[in-house]
């Protein structure tokens, strides 16, 4: 008899990844919280070192925190990551058109530091 997969093994965790905890705290950490993530790499303006690369995630109410990051691109991308640095960005009130305010979307930025270099096309926009 085949064993009944649930719905949150089987959709939302394919390749069956855990959470190795990295803390005393009791707060347990959904598998679910690993793949809501929206990851955009980010080429930067300005030169960055030959093994850092950045990226933007969601705000800092909704995101990773620097181990779970560090998990996130170690277990999915395959990535040797040394060091996690992370800055949270306000989004700017900006005026529209029409003579109203709005606000842009927050954001936070993570810097990986890797153990081996990368490609340049990866950490800066050539002009």
């Amino acid at each position: 008899m085949q064993k009944i997969l649930n719905f949150r093994e089987y959709f939302l965790n394919p390749k069956g990844i855990k959470i190795v905890p990295t803390s005393n705290f009791k707060r347990a950490t959904p598998i679910e919280r690993l793949f809501d993530q929206s990851v955009v790499l980010h080429r930067a303006e300005k030169q960055l070192e030959k093994n850092v690369v950045a990226f933007k995630l969601q705000p800092y109410k909704y995101s990773l925190n620097k181990p779970e990051i560090k998990q996130y691109f170690m277990q999915l991308y395959g990535l040797n990551v040394d060091k996690v640095n992370t800055i949270n960005y306000m989004g700017a009130i900006k005026r529209s058109p029409k003579g109203g305010r709005y606000r842009e979307k927050d954001f936070k930025k993570v810097y990986l530091q890797l153990n081996e270099e990368i490609e340049p096309f990866f950490q800066k926009i050539e002009k």
